[in-house]
């Protein structure tokens, strides 16, 4: 599944592989670029002119449901992600495009954006890594040998930390390089209310602790059962 960031303006109800599209009367909007619900819900917003309460209400939902989804706290089902998109006067599109026969962590040096001065991580590509990881660990050892390459000193920190705990829950060695990335000068923690951060701070598994990131467990792993 493809989520992505608008583009370039296409043709009406066109759609190539592996895309998706906002579509509105007469326009299109291709998002041929995997980033994730937060971005495509925010451009199809501001594209409405709606605030975040006024999608809300349209949509029939709490406004904080499009507060965390926007600001990546959150999450969204396909569903509610169109469900969303469709309040705003806009239909999301979703197809499906093959994806290589190789794993690899270090393609995730790439899951970050600067979005007005703001550093954002693209936390569905790194969930998505890790769901291929616990379908299949027989591929993990290949899948982190590779260093990301350096791009966002926090993302390479996060990934090694990443790498570290995987090897640690399958018993494996962990890659040499992530000895590269060593804790945070400062701790850090996504934004989040107080009460949120102590949630976080108790469910950080070990190798982010040692790095001094504090990430709760559920925003990288999805538990069996």
């Amino acid at each position: 599944m493809i989520l992505g960031e608008c583009r370039d303006l296409v043709g009406p109800r066109t759609a190539k592989e592996g895309a998706v599209v906002l579509q509105q009367p007469g326009v299109a909007y291709m998002l041929s670029l995997m980033t994730d619900g937060a971005t495509i819900l925010r451009d199809a917003r501001s594209e409405a002119g709606l605030s975040r309460r006024a999608l809300a209400a349209k949509a029939g939902v709490p406004t904080s449901t499009v507060s965390r989804i926007e600001e990546g706290l959150s999450d969204p089902t396909l569903g509610m992600l169109a469900r969303l998109v469709d309040a705003t006067g806009s239909d999301l599109v979703v197809e499906a495009r093959p994806r290589g026969d190789r794993l690899s962590l270090a393609e995730l040096a790439t899951a970050w954006s600067d979005e007005a001065g703001r550093v954002r991580i693209d936390w569905t590509r790194l969930r998505a890594f890790v769901d291929r990881i616990q379908q299949d660990p027989q591929t993990l050892p290949d899948a982190i040998a590779d260093p990301p390459a350096p791009t966002l000193p926090l993302l390479n920190t996060i990934l090694a930390a990443l790498a570290e705990q995987l090897a640690d829950e399958y018993d494996i060695e962990p890659p040499k390089w992530t000895r590269a990335y060593g804790p945070l000068d400062q701790p850090w923690a996504p934004p989040s209310t107080p009460r949120m951060r102590a949630s976080f701070e108790k469910s950080t598994p070990e190798a982010f602790r040692r790095r001094n990131l504090v990430l709760s467990r559920s925003a990288l792993f999805r538990e069996a059962g």
